[in-house]
């Protein structure tokens, strides 16, 4: 699979309109969340996972450093960022 970045924008792009134009804001009760370490994403096979602990508070003020102090952007702002979208996602629709 091959995954074209301009794709991801415009898609992306569109996803936070759709956001922007329907909910002013979404409140999250929990911060702590946690996901499977990197080398074992892909590893569908095992019955024990590692796991690791993020917190959305620290992802968000980390992210806000990117418009309030003009941060540089790193590709761990994605994972960041990510993690932040699917809280938004299962504070709307929770599965």
């Amino acid at each position: 699979m091959t995954i074209e970045t301009n794709a991801i924008k415009e898609i992306s792009s569109k996803v936070l309109t759709f956001i922007n134009d329907n909910i002013s804001q979404v409140d999250i009760d929990k911060d702590y969340y946690t996901i499977i370490s990197s080398d074992e994403w892909y590893n569908i096979n095992t019955e024990k996972y590692t796991l690791v602990v993020g917190s959305l508070s620290e992802d968000l003020e980390f992210l806000k450093q990117i418009i309030e102090d003009n941060r540089t952007v790193s590709i761990s702002d994605l994972d960041r960022l990510s993690a932040i979208f699917r809280a938004i996602s299962q504070a709307i629709n929770p599965i």
